[in-house]
């Protein structure tokens, strides 16, 4: 839903600055756009938008890793735990390294859009390993519409992750 709610957003504004002629190659050309709304605050609220956008991706990002371990091993989630520290840390130094790059934050937004799609993936494979495995499920074992499920699921991501990479290339 969110892919599709992105892309709206995303086609709705391009056409939008296209047929007006709006260039928008860098984040001070989106103060101009927000003046009409924001007044003499535009700036204001666009880095608050910004950092609002970012605070609230930050968290996920940091914390989905840990989480995925510990459900794996079936260790408690202790966000105090050294792993819990060690991970977040890398996760808000590669967000801060983000910032070193000399790319222009659309590009960088449309790239972490891309890269979304290779989460699904990355995801469903092992989901499909541990849901067939007897040693693990039990008599919960995935039955036939399950697996058939999963493997388009795994199909689609796969095609999706494709068309995303090659589309960034």
């Amino acid at each position: 839903m969110m892919f599709f709610l992105s892309v709206i957003i995303m086609a709705v504004s391009a056409g939008t600055l296209f047929v007006m002629k709006i260039p928008l190659n860098n984040t001070v050309e989106m103060i101009g756009l927000f003046q009409p709304i924001g007044g003499k605050i535009a700036a204001f609220i666009l880095i608050l938008g910004i950092v609002g956008a970012g605070i609230s991706t930050v968290f996920p990002i940091i914390l989905i890793a840990p989480w995925l371990i510990s459900d794996y091993t079936g260790k408690e989630r202790n966000i105090y735990s050294p792993m819990y520290r060690i991970l977040g840390l890398i996760g808000v130094l590669f967000g801060f390294g983000m910032q070193f790059i000399h790319t222009p934050p659309p590009l960088l937004m449309v790239f972490s859009q891309a890269f979304q799609a290779l989460i699904l993936p990355a995801v469903a494979i092992p989901v499909l390993i541990l849901i067939n495995r007897k040693s693990v499920m039990n008599e919960y074992v995935a039955g036939t519409k399950m697996n058939i499920g999963l493997l388009a699921v795994i199909i689609f991501s796969l095609i999706t992750s494709y068309f995303a990479i090659a589309d960034f290339m």
